[in-house]
């Protein structure tokens, strides 16, 4: 870092061998703090793409879990089914249950993750902060 006489500001150079395009310290904070923005964008996104892998996920597992229950329900209506099919059915509706629920966990953490990344994008960026006027 070296204080220029013609600037008020400190200068940093870009690259090592000083030879590269220099910056005021206020530029290189100014790209430090879009950096970490870009950054924070990306985790959203990346969260965004995780759950839309869970739920597909779910989805595939819970029409499973429908098959089963639906074959569970017709093995309990037979005449003479045992305890061991009405235990079956226990197990499939509790592990529907659970799929359900985990369902509605995705959808909610999705509109999270939806409502964040418009609200991150509709937010001005420190640019348009001190252009607009905003505080």
């Amino acid at each position: 870092m070296l204080f220029c006489p013609e600037y008020r500001t400190k200068v940093i150079f870009v690259n090592a061998s000083g030879r590269g395009p220099k910056i005021t310290a206020e530029e290189a904070a100014e790209l430090e703090q879009a950096r970490e923005r870009m950054l924070a964008r990306h985790k959203l996104i990346e969260g965004m793409i995780r759950n839309n892998e869970l739920q597909l996920k779910n989805e595939s597992a819970r029409g499973g879990a429908e098959i089963e229950l639906e074959c569970a329900m017709r093995d309990v209506a037979r005449p003479g089914a045992g305890t061991e099919a009405q235990a079956e059915l226990e197990r499939v509706t509790a592990r529907l249950q659970a799929l359900r629920e985990e369902h509605q966990r995705l959808v909610a953490e999705r509109e999270w993750l939806n409502a964040s990344l418009l609200e991150f994008e509709s937010g001005p960026s420190s640019d348009e902060h001190q252009r607009s006027g905003h505080a």
